[in-house]
């Protein structure tokens, strides 16, 4: 039996924006790849068998320059990623070509620009607010080594902890090895479990630590999806919409709660009541439900439909 349309319109979004994800995550685990280096060299610098005096001194000088290497690596990236979101707005206009619409809401339009150029500095200063929290998180590790007088060896594995947690650089050869096959081959579900299990139990990684890596791929993700969501909300009251198809595939890790709703379609008063807080289902994010959707790292979207079409 032949999908309806407005599935197929919004499963042709999905599938482009969840490729564009995985490309924004692996251009920022390779940014947090070389903020891990680059802050491992400058705190490398503390000298911390001189005076006390002399080591808080160099540490507390530290910051400025912490900031200034997320600046290149982390928010270069980011930056890179937000540039694309343009992509995202021109998917979601592409299937609305083929609804019985006024031509020019079937274009991007000067409006839709500005509106996009909004969307995207929203999304920019969460990435730099998460940016600023971990600069004092290194900086007040740094200067805490400092005080306490601590070995460069273990001052330099608590920093690449709080940034790239279990997936940390390591001077071990082997844990080296598994960090870069857990990096480089994202699509090897069952290896790379094997890779992760191994650096916990024999490297004794934390893989649920509170570290940058681990809220900034969160934060990626989310950014991208609710852009996704914002734009089309957007576009949906331009035309007058107020029905949306919850959309999108299922996977083997898909909440029950996107399982009950996946590809039905709900008046705005229906999705409002659906998702009124409290809000209860695993992994459930509290906000607009049009941005939110699922949860944390959902990746179904809404796409705006009229019923009186019968184009399903």
């Amino acid at each position: 039996m032949a999908k309806p349309l407005t599935q197929r319109l919004a499963e042709y979004r999905q599938r482009r924006t969840t490729s564009l994800s995985d490309k924004h995550v692996e251009r920022l685990i390779k940014s947090l790849q070389d903020l891990e280096e680059q802050v491992v060299q400058e705190a490398r610098k503390i000298p911390l068998k001189k005076q006390l005096t002399a080591r808080t001194t160099v540490a507390l000088s530290v910051r400025p320059k912490l900031k200034q290497i997320i600046e290149q690596t982390y928010l270069t990236s980011v930056q890179s990623n937000i540039t694309e979101y343009d992509d995202v707005a021109s998917w979601l206009i592409a299937t609305f070509k083929e609804y019985p619409i006024p031509s020019e809401f079937k274009e991007i339009t000067d409006v839709d620009l500005n509106v996009i150029q909004q969307l995207k500095r929203l999304s920019f200063a969460q990435f730099e607010d998460l940016g600023n929290e971990f600069v004092n998180e290194l900086a007040n590790e740094i200067y805490s080594s400092s005080i306490t007088g601590s070995s460069e060896q273990q001052m330099i594995e608590n920093i690449r902890g709080k940034i790239n947690g279990i997936y940390q650089s390591s001077d071990n050869t082997e844990a080296q090895e598994l960090v870069d096959f857990i990096a480089n081959n994202p699509g090897d579900t069952e290896n790379v479990r094997s890779a992760v299990s191994r650096l916990q139990t024999i490297y004794g990684r934390d893989r649920l630590g509170n570290n940058f890596r681990r809220y900034a791929k969160q934060l990626v993700q989310d950014s991208l999806m609710g852009f996704d969501s914002q734009f089309a909300k957007y576009r949906a009251d331009e035309l007058g919409l107020t029905h949306f198809r919850y959309a999108g595939t299922l996977e083997r890790d898909s909440r029950d709660f996107c399982r009950t709703h996946v590809n039905k379609v709900y008046s705005t008063k229906d999705i409002e009541r659906i998702w009124q807080p409290p809000r209860t289902w695993d992994g459930a994010a509290q906000g607009d439900p049009f941005v939110v959707r699922g949860g944390y790292n959902c990746r179904h979207n809404w796409q705006p439909v009229n019923p009186d079409w019968n184009l399903d």
